[in-house]
C-alpha cells in the first residue's frame, strides 16, 4: 500500500508540475497514472478538470470536476468549478443551483457573507430559485438588513403567486410588512395579487459566456452534481453524528449547565437547517424564515454575551411559533445568567419536556448558584 501511496502521489506532483508549465496533455498523463493507483481521490480529478480547461475542453472538464467535487467530501472549491463550468457553459439554472449547494456548504460552516455572495449568484442565473431567495431573505433578516430581506421576500412572493400559490405569497408579503409597514411596494404587490394581476417584472437572467453546447446526460437523473451534493450531505449528517458522540463524551466532564447551552445550540442551528414546512404558511403568526432568522440573532448576541437582546429574539421567536424544548431552555437559561432567576421558571418547565435537559435545570436552579 505504501508503494502505491509513492507512485500516487509522484504523478500527482508531476501532473501539477506539467499544469504549471501549461503542458495540459502531459498533466492528463500524469493524473490518469494517479488514478490508476487511486481512482477516489478528489485531487486527481481536479487537475484532470484543470488541464482539460487548459485545452478548452470544458464539457469533459465538467465531468471531472463533478467527480472532484463526489469525492471532496464538501469541499467548497471543488463544487464552484463545478458552478464556474456550468455558467461558461450556459447551463444556467443547473449552475444556479449548484451555488446554492455552496451557500448551504458555507452557512455550516457560518460564513455568512461568502454564503450570501453565491446566492445571489445563483438568483442572478435562475431567478425562480426559491430556495435561494428563502436563504437570502433569512441572512439578510437576521442581519437587520431590512431592505435586502424585504427585497427577497417580494422575490419568493413573485415566485409563489406564479405558482398559483396565492395564500402563500400574501403570507410572505405579510411577513415583509412586519420588517416594514410602510412600504408602498409591498402594499401593491398584495393588491395585485389578491385582483390576480401580474404583481412583478420579468428578473434578468444573465446571458452565458458561449452558447450551451448539448446538455450531457450526467446533468440528468440522479448522477448529477445534485447527487454529489446529496451525497456530502449524507458525509456531513454522519460526520455530524460521529463528533456528536465526541461532543457527548466532553460534556460529561463539563458544567451541566453548560452542557444544556452548548445541547440547545445544535438543536437550534439544526432547526435554521430543517427544511420550510407547509403548515407554516396555512397558520397565522410568523414564517419559519422570520424565526429563523430570529434564532440566529439570539444565538449571534448570546456568543456576544448581549443577553438582553438574545433574550428578546428568543421571545419574539417563540411568540411567533416557534415551540422547542431547545429553545424554552435557551430563554431559561439567559434569563438566570442575566440574573432574574424567577422570570426563568416557566420557561424551564417548558424545556423539562425533553428529559436531556433535566440535569441542566437543576444546576441552573441550584440554590448555590
Amino acid at each position: 500500500m505504501a508503494g502505491n501511496e509513492a507512485k500516487y502521489q509522484s504523478a500527482v506532483r508531476q501532473g501539477e508540475s506539467f499544469l504549471s508549465a501549461h503542458k495540459w496533455r502531459e498533466a492528463i498523463a500524469a493524473f490518469r497514472l494517479a488514478l490508476a493507483e487511486f481512482n477516489e481521490r478528489p485531487a486527481v480529478y481536479a487537475g484532470l478538470g484543470d488541464a482539460c480547461v487548459g485545452l478548452k475542453e470544458l464539457g469533459r472538464a465538467l465531468d471531472c470536476y463533478k467527480l472532484a467535487a463526489r469525492f471532496s467530501r464538501g469541499d467548497i472549491d471543488a463544487l464552484l468549478q463545478v458552478a464556474d463550468i456550468q455558467e461558461r457553459l450556459g447551463f444556467l439554472s443547473e449552475a444556479g443551483r449548484t451555488y446554492l449547494a455552496a451557500g448551504e456548504l458555507l452557512l455550516r460552516r457560518q460564513e455568512l457573507d461568502a454564503a450570501v455572495g453565491q446566492w445571489e449568484r445563483a438568483v442572478r442565473l435562475e431567478p425562480n430559485l426559491l430556495a435561494a431567495h428563502q436563504r437570502l431573505a433569512m441572512v439578510f433578516q437576521r442581519q437587520d438588513d431590512a431592505r435586502g430581506a424585504v427585497r427577497e421576500y417580494l422575490a419568493i412572493a413573485r415566485i409563489l403567486d406564479r405558482r398559483g400559490e396565492k395564500k402563500k405569497a400574501l403570507k410572505i408579503c405579510r411577513a415583509a410588512l412586519r420588517l416594514d409597514p410602510t412600504n408602498g411596494d409591498i402594499q401593491t404587490a398584495m393588491k395585485l395579487i389578491e385582483q390576480g394581476e401580474e404583481a412583478y417584472p420579468e428578473l434578468a437572467v444573465e446571458k452565458p459566456i458561449m452558447e450551451p453546447p448539448a446538455r450531457p446526460a450526467a446533468d440528468d437523473g440522479e448522477e448529477g452534481i445534485f447527487g454529489a451534493v446529496r451525497q456530502m450531505a449524507s458525509v456531513f449528517e454522519a460526520e455530524r453524528s460521529t463528533w456528536a458522540l465526541t461532543t457527548e463524551q466532553h460534556r460529561d466532564q463539563q458544567d451541566p449547565a453548560r452542557q444544556g447551552q452548548e445541547l440547545a445550540e445544535e438543536v437550534l442551528t439544526a432547526e435554521i437547517f430543517r427544511a420550510d414546512e407547509e403548515d407554516d404558511y396555512s397558520q397565522e403568526g410568523m414564517i419559519k424564515l422570520e424565526r429563523d432568522a430570529l434564532i440566529g440573532q439570539a444565538l449571534d448576541f448570546a456568543q456576544r454575551g448581549e443577553f438582553g437582546q438574545a433574550i428578546r429574539c428568543f421571545r419574539q421567536a417563540i411568540d411567533g411559533g416557534l415551540d422547542l424544548p431547545a429553545a424554552h431552555f435557551y430563554l431559561g437559561f439567559l434569563l438566570v445568567r442575566s440574573g432574574r432567576p424567577k422570570e426563568s421558571y416557566p420557561w424551564l418547565k417548558k424545556a423539562a419536556a425533553d428529559r436531556r435537559y433535566n440535569r441542566a435545570i437543576r444546576a441552573l436552579l441550584a440554590p448555590d448558584r
